[in-house]
């Protein structure tokens, strides 16, 4: 904790650190039992079979707890410095906490739901991944361009900006190198599998230059998650209780505040 600073500066590094752990993990585990090739296979295909699916599976549900942790952080720090002071800020941000929802959702179901059991599944879940967190990103560098200078500096504006066009680009060569390698992979009849590429296979440049986007868009989000921590280190986050009885037994009353008709007695 105290590399990370005060403050929740541990959350976006404690996401990076499990996300990390779970990608080598898995891909350590596939390459040794021969179940993907060492050169660049895509992410998700380093867990899809056993035994380091199950790894694969655990953690990244764990990796999409933790990203809708951070991103809440962030929607609740962003709410508690502007307030209601800009509707145009405030909007940003509500629909990036949105989209944070469905792309920690896509990100369990790709954890859930492996590529050579369910695949429309698991292609719609890394669509909200991939797509929705490419455009949460943009969103938030927007947001913080208009909190300049008010609120944080110019500088980070531009490191998010720049995490963020290389986000963009790289899910763009990789949705499109996929489709080109997977029309040339249906054309003809392979005597290995999908996890199984080679250079003699129509189509080959093309997937490699789509997972190696997919891992550059991966190493992307994560890096983008690591511009919160300066952020994060100045926030603390409590949960308060308030109890509306003395009995569990009785039957509560809500109010915000007193005023003429506010009951006396419970």
């Amino acid at each position: 904790m105290a590399l990370c600073g005060p403050g929740l500066g541990f959350l976006p590094v404690t996401l990076v650190f499990v996300a990390c752990s779970t990608i080598v993990t898995s891909y350590i585990i596939a390459i040794y039992r021969g179940h993907v090739v060492p050169f660049f296979p895509y992410i998700s295909d380093t867990g899809s079979k056993s035994p380091e699916s199950c790894i694969f599976g655990q953690f990244v549900n764990i990796s999409a707890a933790l990203a809708l942790l951070v991103m809440y952080v962030r929607y609740k720090l962003v709410f508690s410095l502007v307030g209601d002071e800009s509707r145009s800020i405030r909007n940003l941000n509500v629909i990036s906490m949105v989209l944070a929802v469905f792309i920690s959702l896509g990100l369990s179901m790709v954890a859930n739901f492996q590529e050579t059991n369910v695949e429309p599944v698991h292609i719609t879940g890394a669509g909200l991944v991939f797509g929705l967190g490419v455009l949460y990103e943009l969103m938030q560098t927007i947001l913080s361009y208009q909190m300049n200078p008010g609120f944080n500096g110019l500088y980070i504006c531009r490191v998010r900006l720049s995490i963020s066009l290389v986000s963009l680009v790289a899910m763009i060569i990789t949705f499109v190198a996929a489709v080109i390698s997977r029309s040339k992979w249906d054309k003809e009849p392979h005597a290995h599998d999908k996890f199984h590429w080679s250079p003699g296979d129509d189509g080959y440049p093309a997937h490699i230059t789509s997972t190696m986007g997919e891992w550059v868009m991966c190493i992307s989000f994560l890096i983008f998650y690591l511009t919160y921590v300066r952020d994060f280190q100045k926030a603390q986050l409590e949960v308060s209780t308030h109890l509306r009885v003395q009995h569990l037994d009785e039957t509560p009353v809500y109010t915000d505040r007193a005023d003429e008709r506010t009951r006396l007695l419970i």
